[in-house]
């Protein structure tokens, strides 16, 4: 018994689905935003959300000028830092599975 063909030289790289870049009318899908986004670090993810919150891409952040873009990075930091001092202040709490009063 043998086997041909095992791993990621065949053409398709995960358990039978193939790993396109684009759908058939050129554009990502959204499987592919999906992976693209799960691949970040999570410094990564946090300043893909902020921004996101922010109503901004990343892309435009850096077409801005100098100092709008420290502008934004200034918000970015402060909204992280806010975010760790909630996360901190939240360590003490156990079980909760859903913050009702937000």
């Amino acid at each position: 018994m043998s086997i041909s063909s095992v791993g990621p030289s065949s053409s398709y790289a995960y358990a039978g689905v193939s790993a396109s870049t684009t759908s058939p009318i050129g554009e990502p899908t959204a499987k592919d935003e999906f992976l693209k986004f799960q691949s970040k670090s999570p410094a990564e993810k946090m300043r893909a959300m902020i921004l996101a919150k922010l109503g901004v891409t990343e892309e435009q952040v850096k077409a801005m000028s100098t100092e709008d873009r420290k502008k934004i990075e200034d918000k970015i930091k402060d909204m992280i830092k806010q975010q760790v001092q909630n996360d901190i202040g939240k360590k003490g709490q156990t079980g909760l599975v859903a913050d009702i009063l937000a």
